[in-house]
């Protein structure tokens, strides 16, 4: 792991945009308007209004992360099976850093490293692209499963998540796909309230550049969110976690943006299994025991205290989880509730608060103890963070399939009325509808043969939200389930538009 460095001075800076709208019509006015693109601001703010434009004809642009880089400089390495799909929606032509992929069938690579992807503004209506990066190490110390989606860059990004605890690693990534030099202010959240980060948390790109930052310069803390704010044009931006329980495997992933922090969001995707299996209970036969087990994140971002109540929406039913009903949580601090005790199956966990709160769900697999009399059972985690509002109303969805991987369609609707979802594959050869009664969470069947997802229904709103949670049994010293979960992310179409608020 990398070494600590002595904390930066603290920041206290907050990222406002400008704007002065002069009426053509009428010389002697003048109004001066606060403005702020993308997601809500990282502390509470009055009510604003909103209004939806067309975007320039410019080309639609999504960043693909790069495999984790070992940044614990581990050394037992295991071999890693690597793959990067991607999969054009219609007769688009995509780019692929420059270089141009066949048309209308998916390409695939052995590879992991990342890079940009063009849809070329002649093929934005109605068209557009999926990517997916995996990779899979199913033994040595980075074991593990990743799984992520090429997602759009934006000028706010939040991702909840990570540990920079001792033995943990916390990269945070960030990508200019643009043509401008772009600044970055990150602010980083732990147990007990924003921690200052080397450099103030600023970070100039380059265009066509990337950089990193790893988290745990700012100390050792088991339980962190970060928010990224742009000025001078958008960024991508992925979490690359490492970790390393003494000589124990904990698990790798890659985590890319969830929503703006919200009074009311759902976490799609929440697959549960028996205690045994998630390292909630210690191994019979040996004794070993896991470092990590099920929980659900919370960050309060904002300046003033925020009271939490929590809900299991599963099969059944919405239900409230016990010891999750109006906790406070201070400012600026990211808090942990345990998801053990809940009952196997498919939820979304709906997370209320009357200030705006970030929210993230880690997943845990364990195995079997290693290595042997370590008293510590091996695993791999994956964070689910919150549904974005409107991903499934109009989204995409990458299903990883092939290679020994199980792939599980998760949707929840968290309303009080039934929804209906239609499923579509990329190249419409299958679709269904599906009817989600209210306040319940399905397992949609999806064939084996459908790698990728358009998803559309007549909902409006963040009542409904979808993730894939993709397994892996793996051998080797260390047999067991690998794990990976992918969002829903927005289509090319409602990339080409841009929300402007008003104070």
């Amino acid at each position: 792991m990398s070494s600590t460095r002595p904390p930066a001075p603290a920041w206290r800076h907050r990222l406002y945009q400008a704007f002065r709208v002069v009426s053509a019509l009428v010389l002697l006015s003048a109004t001066v308007v606060l403005t702020r693109w993308g997601a809500a601001p990282a502390a509470p703010t009055p009510d604003v209004g909103g209004l939806t434009l067309d975007a320039p004809s410019t080309d639609v642009l999504l960043t693909c992360p790069a495999a984790p880089a070992n940044t614990l400089e581990a050394v037992n390495l295991g071999a890693t099976t690597a793959r990067t799909t991607v999969t054009p929606l219609g007769d688009s032509q995509v780019n692929l850093d420059g270089s141009a992929l066949a048309v209308g069938a998916p390409t695939s690579t052995d590879t992991a490293r990342g890079g940009v992807l063009t849809v070329p503004a002649a093929h934005r209506t109605g068209a557009g692209a999926l990517g997916l990066v995996t990779t899979s190490t199913p033994d040595g110390d980075l074991r593990g499963l990743t799984a992520a989606a090429c997602v759009p860059p934006s000028t706010v990004s939040w991702i909840v998540g990570g540990s920079g605890a001792v033995g943990s690693s916390a990269e945070l990534r960030l990508t200019n796909p643009g043509t401008t030099t772009v600044t970055a202010r990150i602010r980083l959240y732990g147990s007990t309230g924003e921690r200052p980060l080397p450099a103030r948390g600023q970070i100039s790109l380059a265009a066509g550049k990337s950089g990193s930052v790893l988290l745990e310069t700012a100390g050792a803390d088991e339980r962190l969110a970060v928010s990224v704010e742009a000025t001078g044009g958008s960024l991508g931006v992925v979490m690359v976690t490492e970790s390393l329980n003494g000589e124990t495997p904990a698990g790798v992933e890659v985590l890319t943006p969830g929503p703006a922090p919200s009074t009311d969001q759902t976490v799609p995707g929440v697959v549960l299994t028996a205690p045994e299996s998630q390292g909630e209970v210690a191994d019979t036969t040996t004794g070993a025991v896991s470092s990590q087990a099920p929980v659900l994140r919370v960050v309060n971002p904002g300046t003033g205290t925020a009271t939490v109540s929590v809900s299991l929406v599963g099969a059944d039913g919405q239900t409230p989880l016990p010891g999750a009903q109006e906790v406070r949580i201070d400012p600026g601090a990211v808090f942990d509730t345990s998801l053990a005790g809940s009952a196997p199956g498919p939820y979304g966990v709906r997370v209320t608060s009357d200030q705006p709160v970030g929210a993230a769900v880690r997943l845990v697999r364990s195995a079997g103890e290693y290595p042997a009399k370590s008293g510590a059972l091996a695993g791999d985690v994956a964070w689910i963070q919150a549904g974005h509002d409107g991903t499934v109303t109009s989204g995409t969805l990458v299903v990883p399939q092939g290679e020994g991987l199980t792939s599980q369609l998760v949707v929840t609707n968290s309303a009080t009325t039934e929804a209906t979802v239609t499923l579509t594959s990329a190249d419409g050869t299958w679709s269904q509808d599906v009817t989600v009664p209210a306040s319940t969470t399905l397992v949609p069947d999806v064939p084996t043969t459908v790698a990728a997802l358009t998803l559309s229904s007549p909902a409006q709103g963040p009542s409904l939200s979808a993730a894939v949670v993709t397994t892996q049994e793996v051998g080797g010293d260390v047999p067991g389930t690998l794990i990976a979960a992918l969002p829903a992310v927005p289509d090319s179409a409602v990339l080409a538009q841009r929300t402007l608020l008003m104070r």
